[in-house]
């Protein structure tokens, strides 16, 4: 058989169709086809492309039957479960960090990268009840075709968007360290709304094609509609091209400019001497939550356009499905990032806290001592929770 593009999605679990119509004459093929027509992937293919089975062939690669790869376990059970708890976390962790960062956004200009990302983030998860609902009902989409593109698109726009905004605080690390005074005041402030402005269009450029593209695809022997997951075979292969260069341009080139930015800051701070263990922690923990969300996700999307998988038994599939998870989990790790970086967001986090184990300790006490009242400083404590201070800087 010839060589076909797969969806953009998800890999595919290819098989060998070897020589079991031979005995059928060319004209013969088609309706043998069309009475046999159980949707599995095909042989020698790039993504999962549904194709008719021959019931021999069903028979030889049983795990690939169309009921096991869209009705699994794992597609409606642990994907809605682990999508619900990067739900369950990053909602009201980034819209909590939304709200810090607005409010000292005028006294402090670094965080305005930690307050697009945390935006970006926060305009994901609420998208995610649809992508959880989806799942749960055996990856039927009733929702219509537009919104399965604006989900699609932002499910992809965070990903490459949290990449860009990483690199950006990486690189203000490097100048911060480096070039100390290359910047100052109100010119680099306007700077960074710049370059976020840039970041915000560029992104929406990237993510055009997902919108401009039909992604849901009727599959009748199921009675669902899939978003996504199964495509026409011309924008499979346009998809191809347009994943790779996402690969490229979104994650591998952010991702050389990392490395570089935080080499020549180790190699700064290392020549300086001295206790750097702040900047360190930050450097770490960046680049910890790049590698550990994003890394998996686009390697695995390389491999998937560029490697061709064989065998009925191919795990590629499950491998991306699950490391996709993991990418969306960056919106429950990007607040741990909010705090190292930002000491508005840290004096917060720490009067907030305060706060909090003051008005316990108070309630104890007036049980206590019966008494109806706090002491006034207790009371100006907790008033002083949403007006913490402090310059912004690592």
């Amino acid at each position: 058989m010839g060589r076909v593009q797969g969806p953009a999605l998800l890999p595919s679990l290819s098989v060998h169709t070897g020589n079991l119509s031979e005995d059928l004459k060319p004209s013969q093929h088609f309706a043998f086809w069309q009475q046999n027509s159980d949707y599995c992937s095909a042989p020698n293919k790039k993504g999962r492309a549904l194709v008719p089975l021959t019931p021999q062939e069903k028979n030889m690669c049983s795990q690939a039957s169309e009921e096991d790869f869209l009705n699994s376990t794992l597609s409606t059970r642990l994907l809605p479960a682990l999508y619900s708890m990067v739900l369950l976390v990053g909602l009201p962790a980034n819209a909590l960090a939304c709200w810090v960062l607005a409010t000292n956004f005028r006294r402090c200009s670094s965080t305005i990268f930690l307050l697009n990302l945390a935006g970006a983030d926060l305009l994901f998860v609420l998208l995610l009840p649809f992508k959880i609902s989806y799942h749960l009902l055996g990856n039927h989409w009733p929702f219509g075709d537009y919104l399965c593109r604006t989900m699609v698109a932002f499910f992809y726009g965070n990903m490459y968007s949290s990449i860009l905004f990483l690199t950006c605080i990486g690189l203000e690390r490097y100048i911060s360290v480096a070039h100390p005074f290359l910047w100052k005041g109100s010119s680099w402030t306007r700077g960074k709304v710049g370059i976020c402005v840039g970041i915000w269009l560029l992104v929406g450029l990237g993510m055009s094609p997902l919108l401009l593209r039909s992604h849901t695809h009727n599959i009748s022997s199921l009675n669902i509609t899939t978003c996504h997951d199964v495509l026409e075979k011309e924008t499979q292969r346009f998809f191809g091209y347009y994943f790779l260069s996402l690969v490229g341009l979104g994650f591998g080139l952010p991702f050389v400019l990392m490395i570089i930015s935080y080499s020549c800051i180790l190699a700064r701070l290392l020549a300086k001497g001295g206790s750097h263990g702040q900047v360190v922690r930050v450097l770490a923990l960046v680049l910890l939550v790049f590698i550990l969300c994003f890394t998996p996700s686009n390697v695995m999307l390389f491999i998937h356009y560029m490697l061709e998988p064989t065998g009925c038994n191919n795990g590629t599939y499950i491998s991306y499905a699950l490391v996709l998870v993991l990418s969306a989990c960056n919106n429950c790790f990007d607040p741990f990032i909010y705090f190292y970086v930002s000491r508005d967001f840290r004096a917060w986090v720490r009067d907030a806290g305060g706060c909090c184990l003051l008005e316990t300790s108070s309630v104890k006490s007036t049980e206590k001592t019966a008494l109806p009242l706090r002491s006034s400083g207790q009371s100006q404590g907790c008033q002083d929770v949403s007006s913490c201070s402090g310059d912004g800087g690592a």
